[in-house]
């Protein structure tokens, strides 16, 4: 008798773990000190130009987005530093070190906040996590630490002032509260309200398109959507400030409260921009939902190419298809003779991880920090007990006498002196004196007007002040008279530009900027004229000259256009009061006038909103 054996069946075998790699300890790890030695050598560099971004209010979310990244990238990652393996790492390695020696050679902090932006990338391209295998992503919200280039945030100021204007005209129009708009003042029946740098969306601008990138960074979207997601957070901070500047006239109109200054003006800018975050995270949400993957993964669908490139184009990386991983688990291990160019650089890489590579890489931190160092020290900046906020810096660098200034010219009168302090005048800035301009030019009488307002921090574009008045800009030119050649005191040239408008008429406009210390600060070319502005840059360097200063300024309004010889009378007219002024700023602070060195001061590339 047999017995019937019993069947066999397929044998369940349990795939092997993958041996756990052996790491070097992070502290002891020469990558580690690579991209600490890399970020630590923009430090010096970094205090300067971080103090500076702090002074202007519209970039104060700067800390914020350091801290952001940071508790970002720690809590993702595996808190492991990785050598640059990836080509985007590397690019971005060389980006930064370029930067980082112009930053040297030109003495621009500027240049170093990109160094900076760059290493923290290529440091976060390579370092990965349980769920991320790479945080490249979290490097969006360090992109808003570099400021606008070639005085383009100006040219924001001035556009999102005429739009907030007419937006919040329109607006009152619906409501029937009477107004009328000149400029970019809403003139009511009983007050003006004067849409300012605060109320035309500039702050919440900026605020805004960090936000949005902090939302990208968070929650893993798509890197195209970011520009996407920073037009929108533009409509909406217009959107709110607009909200913002009818908020205050009806308070004005229907209720007679006052919410144009004080605590109330404050806690009216912070609820509209809450409303705006609020928007902004709502358009997040409405992406996601409109932009889904169709299916589990990117890679389902292979065989439908518009199916494919769909979910590969919105896929963030949150849908799991459990079928293709099992797929992937099971194919034959790749041979490492034939490994990418990736995973070669990173072998080849890691046979630096030994202790005299270590060594080399602390030292080379040492000579860059101490390079970067020597650098900022010669790096002119305006210490923070100064109290610079924004464009303005607290205080009075010379208050004129009326007798100093209306006594003892040549040619010209300047009479009717008005003042105005604590912002009295927000068209003239904060602190003003404006005396009327007189003179006669073969016979013709020529009147104007001239502004010596102060305190700024940097150089104000007065051009663009004008061109909000809608006057155009026709031409704008560097004068210098051969009495400014031969100045007992630093003299540089100083801006001259033509302004049109729809009739015959012409604008003249005379301007220049004296220091604290009496001197003289070169003109910096237009802003918004690209390849002047790069080509000034080259020469010059990229440094801005970010100290307190005042303006001053003549203009004048003619019938028509102002023949060669009376402007060459003006020029000598403006050139001698300014060395009048100059002259009396550094009697009162007890300096000595020095002789004119004929070196030109460097171009600056980054200037203050109006």
């Amino acid at each position: 008798m047999t017995t019937e054996a019993t069947p066999i069946g397929p044998m369940r075998t349990k795939a092997a773990a993958p041996p756990a790699v052996v790491r070097t300890p992070v502290l002891q790890s020469v990558w580690t000190w690579f991209w600490v030695a890399l970020l630590a050598a923009c430090i010096p560099m970094l205090v300067i130009y971080f103090s500076r971004m702090w002074r202007l209010d519209h970039y104060q979310y700067f800390p914020f987005a350091i801290g952001a990244v940071v508790w970002l990238a720690w809590s993702r990652s595996d808190r492991y530093f990785y050598s640059p393996s990836r080509l985007s790492s590397l690019a971005l390695i060389v980006i930064g070190v370029l930067t980082m020696v112009g930053s040297w050679n030109l003495r621009t902090p500027w240049m170093m906040s990109i160094a900076f932006v760059c290493f923290a990338a290529a440091s976060l391209a390579v370092m990965r996590g349980p769920a991320d295998k790479s945080l490249l992503g979290l490097a969006l919200p360090l992109l808003l630490l570099v400021r606008l280039p070639l005085g383009y945030d100006q040219l924001l100021v001035i556009e999102l002032q005429r739009l907030t204007t007419l937006m919040s005209s329109l607006l009152l129009d619906v409501l029937s509260i009477p107004h009328a708009v000149t400029r970019n003042v809403i003139e009511l029946p009983d007050r003006e309200l004067f849409v300012a740098e605060a109320c035309s969306g500039i702050q919440s601008v900026f605020t805004m398109a960090f936000l949005s990138t902090l939302i990208v960074a968070i929650n893993r979207r798509k890197l195209w959507l970011a520009p996407i997601y920073l037009v929108i957070a533009l409509i909406l901070a217009v959107g709110g400030n607009v909200l913002r500047v009818t908020m205050v006239a009806v308070a004005d109109q229907w209720l007679s409260l006052d919410l144009a200054s004080g605590w109330a003006h404050d806690i009216l800018g912070y609820t509209t921009l809450a409303i705006s975050a609020f928007f902004l995270w709502s358009f997040d949400g409405m992406v996601m939902t409109l932009m889904h993957v169709t299916g589990t993964s990117a890679e389902e669908h292979a065989d439908n190419p518009i199916v494919a490139a769909w979910n590969w184009v919105v896929d963030d990386g949150k849908n799991v298809d459990a079928v293709g991983e099992y797929y992937r688990s099971n194919q034959p291990t790749t041979e490492l003779n034939n490994v990418g160019l990736q995973l070669q650089l990173a072998r080849w890489l890691n046979r630096l991880q030994a202790k005299p590579f270590a060594i080399a890489i602390g030292l080379l931190g040492v000579i860059l920090v101490s390079v970067t160092t020597s650098s900022a020290m010669r790096v002119s900046a305006m210490g923070v007990e100064e109290g610079a906020r924004g464009m303005f810096v607290d205080g009075l660098i010379f208050d004129p006498p009326v007798y100093l200034i209306a006594s003892g010219n040549s040619g010209f009168q300047l009479d009717s002196h008005q003042s105005s302090r604590g912002n009295e005048n927000p068209i003239l800035g904060r602190n003003a004196d404006a005396w009327m301009f007189s003179t006669t030019v073969d016979g013709a009488p020529i009147r104007g007007q001239f502004v010596l307002s102060q305190t700024y921090a940097e150089w104000h574009e007065l051009c663009l002040c004008y061109e909000n008045q809608d006057w155009r800009l026709l031409n704008r030119t560097l004068e210098e008279t051969e009495a400014s050649s031969t100045a007992p005191h630093t003299a540089e040239p100083f801006a001259y530009a033509l302004f049109g408008g729809d009739t015959e008429a012409r604008g003249h406009l005379w301007y220049t900027a004296i220091t604290a210390d009496g001197d003289f600060v070169f003109p910096p070319e237009r802003p918004g004229r690209i390849g002047r502005r790069l080509a000034d840059a080259a020469d010059d360097g990229l440094e801005a000259s970010i100290e307190p200063m005042m303006m001053l300024q003549l203009w004048v309004v003619s019938p028509q256009k102002l023949d060669t010889q009376a402007v060459n009378r003006v020029d000598e007219m403006f050139d001698g009061l300014r060395q009048k002024i100059a002259v009396a700023v550094k009697a009162s602070r007890g300096t000595t006038p020095q002789r004119s060195t004929g070196e030109q001061a460097p171009v600056s590339s980054e200037e203050v909103s109006p």
